[in-house]
Parts: C-alpha cells; structure tokens; sequence
C-alpha cells in the first residue's frame, strides 16, 4: 500500500493524464457493450389476433425501368389486406406505361400522378402527401423505389409490430452485399441503423428510414403532414418520426423478414444519403448534435489521450497494449452487431486475427524498445 502511495506521488502531472485514460477506457467500453447489448437483444412483434390492412406508398420520378424490375416484389407480398400506392412524380419517362402493364397482372395496384406542369413539381413531400391521402388503410409502409422487400412477409412482419399505442416501425434496408462497390454504403447504412436502435432506447426519436419505415394515417393527418416544412426534401422521414413520437410509441425491427435491399444500380439522381445524414443533422440543437455523436466524441478523446500518453514516454507499452485491447473489443463487439444484423463481408475475420498477432508480436518483440523510453 505504501509503495502504490510513493508511486502515485512519483506520477506527479501524468496521475491527471492516468485518470482521465481511465475515465475514457471505462466509458468508452460501457458505450460499446451497451451498443452490443441493444442490438442483440430479441424483440418478438406483438401476437395479434386480427390484422389490420396496409397501404404502401411509393414515390417515383423518371425510373420506369427501375418500376419495372422491383414493384413486382412489394406486389407479391403474403398478406391478406394490402394495397401498393405509387405516386408518379412528374416522370416524363414510360412510367406511365409500366405502371398500366403491372397493373393488369396486380389489381391491389393503385396509381396516382403528379403532373410535370404542377408547380411545386421536384418536391417528395407533396407526392407523400397525395399518396397518404389516396390510402385506404391507416398503417402506412413507406419504401422507395430502387428498394425491394427480402422476404415475402415484408408487409406482414412490419405490421405485426403495431398495436393502438404504436406511432412509427422503423425497419432495416440495406444494400446487398452481393453488388460492388457499396462496401463503404453498406457500413454507412449498417452504423446509421445501429445509432437509430440506441437513440429510441434512450427514448430520443431523431432519425427515420424512408426506404423502411411505417406510421399511422391518422396520426399524420392529425399532425397535418409537413405543413411545418413542406417545401424541403430534408426531413420527410426524419420529421415523422420526432412529430409523431407525440402520439405513441416508436418501434425499431431487425425481423430477417422485415428487412429491404437497396439496389444501387438503379439509385438516379437521388440525394447522397451521407449528404442527406449530415445535412440532417445540420438542422438540430447542439446539444442533440452531441447526445448524437457522444460515443464518437469518448472514442476520439480516449485515443488522443492515450497518444499522448506514449509520446510523452509514459508507460508506453502499456498504454499501448490497453489502446489495443479497447480497439479491438470495439470491433469484435461490432462484428457481433453485425452478425446479429444479418450483415455479411462487413467485417472481415482475418482482419481480428491479424490485428491479435499484430499486437503479441508489439508485445513480444517491441517491449525492450519501448522500455527504455518508458517513463521513469
């Protein structure tokens, strides 16, 4: 005890520097189990004896081929009482046609138009608004039209999770892992869905998905649509789901079977979606900017800390072996995150084992060289 007293004396200006990396580890590492645990945990949907009807609503501007090839899927869907709304929005394509050749395969097909010569012609939220308007059924489910459901029970599984006290389903879409080039999409989309499912846990509802996302009719009727903010593309999800946590509660899936694949061959013209995050973003208060992003900011200040640590010659190889030890916690953490997700080729094993090697071989080999620097 005596000679832990002469040390912690001995610290002098590094014992701060000593505390605060013990701060950081212990915080950082609650945020990164908590994270696993949230997105582990089983949720099941609510066993209901009568199901209600759905209405999905699709909004579509110039992508006839795009119609062609993925509205099949959301009309072939196994579930009693639903409907498909598709809201043409000004296309000057061969929409129309598409949409009278489905049509005549799939009569539960329902099509509305926004004319090109319509004045407030480029704006998503008014052909939402008519596609709201033009439903039979107050579950809305909201998908885009470069997305295809996974599975058969889309409209099912979606639905099963709303009872009278559910305002808003948020499910999982993603692109397929199968596609090239969409590794960096793919982590983006798969880190967005992880941060949503912690901000309705701690009950803060920032975020939706409007390539998977469902609310009432009448709650949106009641909260008058975007009257607030009609005339701008941002926030046509995530305004929903802050306005319409009001009425009830919000709900996050990670059903397999409620999943949608993004097909990003056929994405054309649409908003860059890391743009459209950060330009969300933009849009709040500061201090709901740093609830957002308070994982991040411990993550950043625990490794400069722990930099400034080794350069300064403290202990070097211990801080570094602890540096280590919470990194790769943090990722093997997210690879169970994202085995639990359904996400392959996110993270790559090898990469795990070879950064374990990395570091016996940092401590085998490299501990005389860092302990001849080590602070004294």
């Amino acid at each position: 005890m005596e000679s832990l007293r002469v040390f912690w004396g001995e610290l002098g200006t590094f014992r701060y520097g000593v505390i605060l990396l013990f701060v950081l580890t212990l915080t950082y590492i609650y945020h990164v189990i908590r994270r696993c645990v949230i997105v582990s945990r089983k949720v099941k949907p609510i066993d209901k004896q009568e199901h209600e009807g759905v209405s999905v609503i699709i909004t579509s501007h110039n992508n006839a081929e795009c119609l062609r090839r993925n509205l099949p899927s959301f009309l072939m869907q196994a579930y009693d009482n639903f409907e498909v709304i598709v809201v043409d929005e000004c296309s000057e394509d061969d929409t129309q046609d598409v949409l009278t050749e489905i049509q005549k395969d799939y009569p539960q097909l329902r099509c509305t138009r926004i004319f090109p010569d319509t004045k407030f012609r480029f704006t998503k939220k008014l052909a939402i608004n008519i596609g709201v308007l033009a439903a039979k059924h107050d579950i809305l489910l909201f998908s885009e039209v470069n997305c295809r459901p996974s599975s058969m029970y889309w409209v099912k599984t979606m639905e099963s999770y709303f009872d009278e006290n559910t305002a808003v389903v948020i499910g999982f879409a993603n692109y397929d892992f199968t596609e090239q080039n969409v590794r960096n999409s793919r982590m983006f989309r798969f880190l967005r869905f992880i941060k949503m499912m912690i901000m309705v846990k701690n009950k803060k509802y920032i975020f939706g998905d409007g390539c998977n996302m469902a609310y009432r009719k009448s709650y949106y009727i009641e909260n008058r649509g975007f009257a607030k903010n009609s005339q701008s593309y941002l926030g046509y999800d995530n305004d929903m789901v802050r306005e319409l946590s009001r009425f009830g509660a919000i709900k996050m899936t990670k059903d397999p079977n409620s999943y949608v694949i993004i097909d990003k061959s056929d994405k054309k013209g649409e908003i860059n979606e890391v743009s459209y995050y950060y330009a969300s973003k933009m849009r709040l208060a500061m201090t709901e900017r740093i609830m957002i992003d308070g994982d991040m900011i411990v993550r950043l200040f625990f490794y400069l800390t722990a930099i400034c640590l080794i350069v300064l010659g403290f202990y070097p190889i211990y801080v570094f072996f602890v540096m280590l030890t919470v990194f790769l916690t943090d990722v093997i953490l997210l690879n169970i995150c994202a085995i639990c997700l359904k996400q392959k080729k996110l993270f790559l094993t090898s990469f795990i084992i070879s950064m374990i090697g990395f570091v016996y071989r940092v401590y085998e080999n490299g501990y005389s060289f860092f302990n001849k620097r080590k602070w004294s």
